[in-house]
């Protein structure tokens, strides 16, 4: 991809002579005695869009809200006929205790263009705070810069996977990258962080009286989810399949349904697309003593939980954010990774996925 003749967009910094950047950092933290470094964590976003660093430099200042880091952007042009790598300083910056100092998070924004595979890693290596972890987000479908060299140095790796092309594809590379020698490093799916709120609103429903007994007879689970949000639904259905200790039946399901298995006793699984701008709207569980119902409507902050069993009946509101890229990967930096536990439920969501 030819870069815009605008380009750079407004945001990036100064741009600085690759061999200068050193001084330039330098230089920037020099400029004001206001502002003073902060840094916990080395964070990398990596895009082969060109025109993604206008919009990564917007969410690096929302992350940097609560995350102090070192920040590298790194758009790639493999398509550029001429190898040559740009960059631009810059930092976000935040009020200290009693707004006396600005603490300030520098980022670093790279253009790197042409073929040459060993300019991605390179550069990363080269402007890592060495003493600090790295967490890196790779956007989009893996290419073939995901290669030992850059993934032998991530310790936490970001990724959307309801944004693939391919899934069973895509998956299979990043399983074969986290099981490599090079690898070990923990996976943090956007995808799998969407439905976070939704797993904590179910789980918190079973915990009620009677419900436990429900969900021992459960016939039917229905699962709708918003366009482009296919891998969510099945994420979270693995999830509930994997937590009531039931087996998916093997075999070629009708498009959408599926058969579950508890204790030999059949449930169907539907997984239907709906319009919807929320990736989840609707989880019910349908059986002979009721139903459990959870909704998450376009204009609700909160998913609606709604208990009938019986005569009787409960509703209870789970808080759910919007789930932007920001508060997404803010919310996954607050919390620990289970990657063995993800890649376990992946066996289950390939199984779902090939239907």
């Amino acid at each position: 991809m030819t870069p815009d003749p605008i380009f750079p967009p407004a945001g990036l910094g100064l741009e600085v002579p690759l061999a200068e950047l050193g001084k330039g950092l330098k230089q920037l933290w020099q400029s004001s005695s206001a502002m003073t470094k902060a840094s916990l964590a080395n964070f990398a976003i990596y895009s082969e869009r060109v025109d993604s660093l206008a919009a990564n430099t917007e969410l690096i200042r929302e992350v940097t809200r609560e995350h102090a880091c070192r920040a590298l952007l790194i758009a790639a042009d493999p398509g550029a006929a001429e190898v040559s790598v740009r960059a631009w300083i810059t930092a976000h910056c935040q009020l200290g205790a009693g707004g006396r100092k600005s603490l300030c998070s520098e980022q670093i924004a790279f253009l790197i263009s042409g073929q040459s595979l060993n300019l991605v890693p390179s550069t990363v290596f080269s402007w890592l705070e060495s003493d600090l972890p790295l967490t890196f987000w790779w956007q989009g479908d893996f290419s073939a810069r995901w290669e030992p060299h850059l993934y032998a140095v991530i310790d936490r790796l970001v990724i959307d996977s309801g944004g693939w092309t391919d899934p069973l594809k895509q998956l299979a590379l990043l399983e074969v990258a986290w099981r490599h020698d090079a690898g070990g490093f923990t996976v943090n799916d956007l995808t799998w962080t969407r439905v976070l709120h939704l797993r904590m609103a179910i789980a918190a429903a079973f915990d009620e009286p009677g419900t436990l007994e429900h969900l021992a007879r459960i016939e039917e689970i229905t699962i709708e989810f918003g366009h482009g949000h296919g891998l969510a639904a099945r994420m979270l259905a693995a999830w509930i399949i994997s937590q009531a200790g039931w087996t998916l039946e093997a075999g070629r399901p009708a498009a959408g349904r599926f058969v579950i298995s508890q204790q030999g006793r059949p449930i169907t699984l539907t997984l239907t697309e709906k319009e919807s701008s929320r990736p989840i709207p609707l989880v019910q569980f349908k059986g002979p003593l009721g139903a459990v119902s959870l909704t998450h409507d376009s204009s609700n902050p909160y998913i609606q939980t709604l208990i009938q069993l019986g005569e009787g009946a409960l509703t209870r509101l789970t808080p759910s954010p919007s789930g932007t890229p920001a508060e997404l990967v803010t919310e996954r930096l607050r919390r620990g990774c289970r990657t063995k536990h993800y890649f376990a439920l992946l066996q289950m969501v390939k199984t779902l996925l090939q239907a």
